[in-house]
């Protein structure tokens, strides 16, 4: 607790909370500041603004933490709460970039998690949340393992997590809702409670199975490759290699990598890329689904099947350098090494030709743009709201 009243005297006119509003084990940043606002009868925007006026607290992606730009408000939320400071340590989403590497800023989602794409305090994509988990006024509120992109349904209620509102199908903007609303689990567009699923869809036992697998883990700090006991942060590199080993079998069944993928028991004619071709963490939670649970197929594989399958297949050490930025991840190596590696050519200058771009290009790009303008029509209706 020393650290907590140390760093009290630096903002000394924060006190408790007039209303107690603990925060509660597992719960992200944006969660709590909504519920104590609301339990203290002002919006969330007021609520931020009282306490640190210097900044639109709103404008970024509270969950990340504030340590980034301003330490000391962390520590006012201690002070708030009536926790010690270190309390938040294990509950801000920086704190799983720091431990994976990944380089963050203000701005830019980090890796392996759910970005809100905000516009000002406008989110253009919606908040997860378990419509289950929303049912209870008094007890609804958010938590940060729902902001995971390997995190696609509640492990509790074994309901897949959503983004828009059951009732309008709006994105879920818990930061935008008014004193009115009183909780949480409040629809700032058309009012209505968030325990509205949008789906009947049941997760299947291995996608629940590997979300368990991939919470292990996280929290553990290590997981198991190919008979291994390797470092989360290898675990999670296997992980996204095997998700862009999919997505390049789907690309084209008939050629190597979906012959490989097909071989260790990936059906790729129930499966279909994603529409919009983006990075993983942009993709909707049903697009994820289908990635995971290959994935998860392919984590069961051991190494001397996967060796035989390559063998096989004549897939060399090359195969796997499917573009300048791609890495073979470490923990991949006791295949990677078995494999024949061929000298590598050089090319001669392309021609200056014009191509037109593929069918899968095109239609990958105006998914893309279709998407934009369904968040732009969200954004038009909230601003005319």
């Amino acid at each position: 607790m020393s650290e907590t009243y140390q760093r009290a005297t630096q903002n000394y006119w924060v006190k408790p909370l007039t209303f107690a509003t603990p925060f509660l084990y597992g719960e992200s940043l944006t969660s709590w500041l909504v519920r104590a606002a609301l339990k203290h009868g002002c919006s969330p925007l007021t609520f931020t603004y009282y306490y640190w006026p210097q900044y639109r607290i709103w404008t970024y992606d509270a969950d990340k933490g504030f340590s980034h730009f301003d330490g000391q408000i962390t520590s006012d939320i201690a002070i708030l709460t009536g926790h010690n400071v270190d309390t938040f340590d294990d509950q801000i989403l920086i704190d799983f970039s720091e431990d994976t590497s990944i380089k963050s800023d203000n701005k830019s989602p980090l890796q392996w998690t759910t970005p809100l794409s905000k516009r000002n305090r406008y989110s253009r994509l919606g908040y997860p949340y378990c419509p289950d988990c929303m049912e209870d006024d008094k007890e609804a509120y958010l938590k940060l393992q729902w902001r995971f992109t390997w995190s696609v349904c509640c492990t509790k209620h074994k309901t897949f997590l959503q983004v828009n509102c059951g009732h309008c199908n709006q994105p879920y903007q818990p930061q935008l809702l008014s004193p009115e609303q009183r909780f949480i689990n409040r629809c700032h567009s058309c009012l209505g409670k968030m325990d509205q699923a949008i789906s009947n869809a049941i997760p299947s036992e291995a996608l629940h199975k590997f979300q368990q697998l991939a919470d292990e883990a996280f929290y553990s700090k290590q997981g198991i490759v190919l008979g291994q006991v390797v470092s989360m942060v290898q675990w999670f590199e296997h992980l996204l290699f095997l998700i862009n080993l999919v997505r390049r079998g789907l690309k084209n069944p008939n050629y190597m990598f979906g012959k490989l993928i097909a071989a260790l028991g990936i059906d790729t004619d129930t499966l279909s890329l994603p529409k919009t071709a983006l990075r993983f963490d942009f993709l909707p939670v049903g697009e994820r689904v289908a990635l995971l649970e290959c994935a998860y197929r392919l984590l069961q594989v051991d190494a001397n099947d996967w060796i035989n399958v390559c063998f096989d297949l004549d897939i060399t050490q090359n195969s796997f350098q499917w573009s300048k930025s791609t890495v073979t991840p470490k923990a991949f190596s006791e295949v990677h090494d078995q494999l024949h590696r061929v000298p590598t050519r050089s090319y001669g200058a392309q021609s200056e030709d014009m191509k037109p771009a593929s069918p899968k290009v095109v239609m990958a790009s105006w998914n893309r743009l279709k998407r934009k303008m369904q968040m732009r029509d969200s954004y038009d209706k909230h601003k005319k709201g």
